[in-house]
């Protein structure tokens, strides 16, 4: 299907790469009940709470009294009138609502993996547009990291959307914009090292002088402005100053647009930085296709970086073999009727 939408994205240069809303917690995640007479229980010397907020028993006294609890931090979800913040819970993903700036206060800019300890209450809201529809939710009054997990987060994956412009269901590429909120310089140097020469949902436009530049979505979600501009390549020059490969790879600069014959894209990015060992391990899956042959190839890859304050350094790679398919273009054939 993804390698459908590649043709007639050249038919049609007309795909867009715009980030759709996250979906709405499932109302059976913000509308769990608190359980009155479960009492809150330390573990593992942490104030954590054990309770079962599927089965507690509605009552006034629930509404005033404050838990504690310790979850390992998902995300935030900022996408509807209410805000929340997600935690997860021996293995269940808990849903709270919030209100604070996470964006620019620091103590609340959790990583996915932060164990955080949280003061929350029952709390009821009133839907936007619905004023007399109340919700019963669970709300954080105070939140705080007490330590970290080294963990792979993903930066990038893929979900299928409907795209209005092709009229089809479109494999769209996904970027973890809450991580970019907490990367770091290597971080950022990695990532665009590694989407340097792998197309990533690149498409032609202006520049602000009314300049030719090819936009990527990695690259401007990095905030390094186009492939092969200034900013981009002064940046990655910069951190890899101490890499000769590296500085020997980046004397060029390749242009892949999404509607290039042959070209090569991302799945999936997982990322994970090691400060106690000043590491970065980027896991990539990738899928590479040629249209005119209607051939298409995949492989995993795994990078090793080394990083200091100011410079990073590429110090291993390892690849998969290639695994080749052969592909079916033709929209009229039942492998791709899911198109229709």
């Amino acid at each position: 299907m993804k390698y459908l939408i590649i043709l007639l994205i050249i038919f049609t240069s007309a795909c867009q790469q715009r980030g759709q809303k996250k979906p709405a917690p499932e109302a059976k995640a913000i509308e769990r009940e608190l359980i009155k007479e479960k009492p809150d229980t330390l573990e593992n010397q942490q104030a954590q709470n054990q309770f079962d907020s599927t089965s507690r028993k509605e009552d006034s006294v629930s509404y005033s009294k404050i838990f504690t609890d310790t979850l390992k931090f998902i995300d935030y979800q900022d996408d509807f009138d209410y805000r929340y913040l997600i935690g997860q819970k021996k293995g269940e993903n808990l849903f709270f609502v919030y209100n604070w700036e996470w964006t620019v206060n620091e103590e609340y800019n959790f990583r996915p993996g932060d164990l955080i300890v949280i003061q929350w209450k029952k709390d009821s809201i009133r839907m936007a547009g619905d004023e007399e529809v109340v919700k019963v939710v669970e709300r954080v009054l105070e939140a705080k990291k007490i330590s970290s997990e080294n963990l792979h987060i993903q930066f990038l994956t893929r979900e299928d959307r409907y795209d209005e412009s092709v009229k089809a269901i479109v494999s769209t590429m996904v970027i973890n914009q809450s991580y970019l909120y907490n990367i770091s310089s290597p971080e950022r140097a990695a990532l665009g090292y590694i989407a340097f020469d792998i197309g990533n949902e690149c498409e032609w436009g202006y520049d602000s002088e009314g300049n030719r530049a090819l936009f990527c979505q990695i690259v401007t979600a990095l905030n390094l402005d186009y492939q092969c501009s200034d900013t981009q390549l002064a940046f990655l020059r910069t951190w890899f100053s101490k890499d000769s490969i590296a500085i020997d790879k980046l004397k060029g600069c390749p242009t892949i647009p999404n509607s290039a014959t042959i070209q090569s894209t991302f799945d999936e990015i997982l990322i994970e930085k090691d400060e106690f060992n000043n590491t970065i391990t980027v896991q990539s899956k990738i899928t590479g296709i040629n249209i005119r042959e209607s051939k298409s190839w995949s492989w995993l890859q795994t990078d090793w970086f080394e990083y200091g304050k100011d410079h990073i350094m590429l110090v291993a790679s390892k690849k998969t073999d290639l695994t080749e398919h052969e592909i079916d273009l033709n929209p009229d054939h039942e492998a791709n009727n899911d198109l229709k």
